[in-house]
């Protein structure tokens, strides 16, 4: 999946990602025996795409996953709760 998402300095990024919606718990399955404990839903972000211009003024995508310092997984399972 991908979203677009303002970063809380004003920048557009683009975030590909695959959300996992969790499962509920199972206290027994339908012959009698134990079931599972469930598990909330999950998002694991790929890539992180930032647009910019390069210095010949050509547009270059980036992946800057790992210079986001927010918490983009919480705010894609908040954009799946509604």
């Amino acid at each position: 999946m991908e979203q677009e998402y303002i970063t809380n300095t004003g920048e557009t990024v683009e975030v590909e990602y695959n959300y996992y919606p969790g499962e509920p718990d199972q206290w027994y399955d339908s012959n009698g025996d134990p079931g599972t404990p469930g598990y909330g839903p999950t998002a694991q972000i790929m890539h992180v795409w930032y647009t910019g211009l390069d210095s010949n003024g050509l547009e270059v995508r980036v992946d800057v996953e790992n210079l986001i310092e927010e918490d983009i997984e919480e705010k894609i399972l908040e954009y799946h709760e509604q």
